[in-house]
This record gives structure tokens, C-alpha cells and sequence, in this order.
């Protein structure tokens, strides 16, 4: 995986092995199919091939046309700005802002690029699965020196269930696809937490997917109910805004997840 040393690296290739992954796995299994069905191999071997190639190769391109501009770096550019350029119109740039769920620090190290006035903190977990395609704290603080923004970024493990921070402590909290990442029966969680260290007055920005099953987490069931929940928090100016009406267009099947931005205000 060969990162570019001048520039920061967000270590998202990975969708594009697991797209890759899935479609040679398909055109094996199918190749395989084939081969046994001219040496006459059993019926039932014959089946398995051919569904489990199938199966395989549907998901890889499901994948591919869902997941690709995640490797594309002018669809990366073009999600970046739109998130800046949301950013700007619910927040003055100034004060302290949590990321949750870092990763590498995409949010947290542009923000501080583009605020030179804000001190960012990211959080996450960095599992053990996501540290083996470079998703580290390590990776982070790189991209943050790299940015010339490691005096206004620090990064730390926590929990986005129960964060180690002070009640109040930020004017900004975000989060850019994270939160359905996180395992739990109700991730209605994740936005009291992320109330609960938003000092009053302050704002929230969570890029994520808010369509079908990923809604149900929340336990509404519509993006109207979602919003009415999230006021019930003690949030004001709740909206909702679906990428392609924030002018990301990502291309392919990225849509059909329901990827938005949800924002509010603290009251």
C-alpha cells in the first residue's frame, strides 16, 4: 500500500481490495464451475461452484459501484469540500472540536487546515482489524504532521459509547462514517454522547448513513423521526442533508445508503 510521504494519506484503498477480493473469488468459483462440469464432477459440486461464484462476484461488483470513490482521489476531494463547505455554514471556526471515530484523522486534520483558529482532539478505538490496512493512531499523528497541523491535533483512545471527555468541552463535535461502524443495540448513544461534550451554543456535523437498516439503529424509523429525537436532546436547528444535495456526487451506488449529513445546534 504505497502512500505519497508529502502529502497526508487516509488509508481508504481498502474497499478496492475488498472489491477486488470479492470479484476474483466470483470469477474463480465460476472458472471452477466451468472445469468440473466438462470432467463431469457431481451435481452437487457443480451448484456450490456456481452459487458461491455468483454470490461472490454480485457482492465484489455491488461493492465496486457502492463503495469505489473511496479510492478515487478527485471523489475523495469532492467529499472533502462538500463536508468544509457544510462545516462552514453551522460553525465560526473558532474554539476546541472533537472527531469521533478518527481514523486517520481525515476530519480532524482538515479541519484544523482550513480553521487555523480551531484546536481539534480525534477519538477512536482503532480495532485491530482496521490497524492492519493503517488505520492507526500513529497513522493520525503522521497525517497531522505531514498537514503542518500537529500543534492543533492530538488524538487519543476512546470509546464513541462513552467518551473520556468533560461534559461541555467543545464547540464542534463531527464525525465522518463512523458511527455505523460502531456495534451497539441502539446508536442513539452516539448522538447523546456527542450532545453531552458540546459545550451550549455549540454545533454537531455527522456524515454517515441514515437510510434503511442503518436508520433502524437509531430506532426511528424515517429521517423526520430521527430529526424529532435528536431535538429531544436539547438540540435546536436539527437538519438533514443528503450528499447529493450538498453537491457530492460520489457516482455509482454511494447513494443508496442514505449518506447525509445530520447537524444541530446545542441549545
Amino acid at each position: 500500500m504505497k502512500e505519497n510521504l508529502g502529502r497526508p494519506y487516509y488509508g481508504y484503498r481498502i474497499n478496492k481490495y475488498i472489491a477486488g477480493g470479492l470479484i476474483g473469488g466470483g470469477i474463480v468459483g465460476i472458472a471452477l464451475a466451468i472445469a468440473f462440469t466438462v470432467l463431469g464432477y457431481s451435481l452437487w459440486i457443480l451448484i456450490l461452484c456456481w452459487v458461491l461464484g455468483a454470490i461472490l462476484l454480485i457482492w465484489g461488483m455491488f461493492w465496486q459501484l457502492s463503495m469505489s470513490w473511496t479510492a478515487n482521489p478527485k471523489k475523495q476531494e469532492t467529499l472533502k469540500d462538500s463536508f468544509l463547505e457544510r462545516l462552514g455554514t453551522v460553525w465560526d471556526g473558532k474554539g476546541k472540536v472533537l472527531d469521533i471515530g478518527t481514523g486517520r484523522g481525515w476530519a480532524a486534520v482538515e479541519i484544523a487546515r482550513r480553521f487555523p483558529e480551531a484546536q481539534v482532539v480525534g477519538v477512536d478505538l482503532w480495532p485491530k482489524f482496521w490497524k492492519l490496512w493503517g488505520l492507526t493512531k500513529a497513522g493520525a499523528e503522521r497525517n497531522a504532521t505531514v498537514a503542518n497541523v500537529s500543534d492543533r491535533c492530538a488524538f487519543q483512545n476512546g470509546n464513541a459509547l462513552d467518551l473520556p471527555l468533560e461534559d461541555g468541552e467543545f464547540q464542534l463535535v463531527v464525525s465522518t462514517f463512523a458511527f455505523h461502524e460502531v456495534h451497539a443495540s441502539d446508536r442513539t448513544v452516539l448522538l447523546k454522547e456527542a450532545v453531552r461534550v458540546l459545550a451550549s451554543g455549540g454545533v454537531f456535523l455527522i456524515c454517515d448513513l441514515f437510510g434503511g437498516s442503518f436508520l433502524k439503529a437509531y430506532k426511528v424509523k424515517s429521517v423526520p423521526e430521527l430529526l424529532t429525537m435528536v431535538e429531544q436532546l436539547g438540540v435546536e436547528d436539527v437538519t438533514h442533508k443528503p450528499l447529493r444535495e450538498a453537491g457530492a456526487d460520489l457516482g455509482g451506488l454511494a447513494h443508496i445508503w442514505g449518506t447525509g449529513y445530520l447537524s444541530g445546534r446545542k441549545v
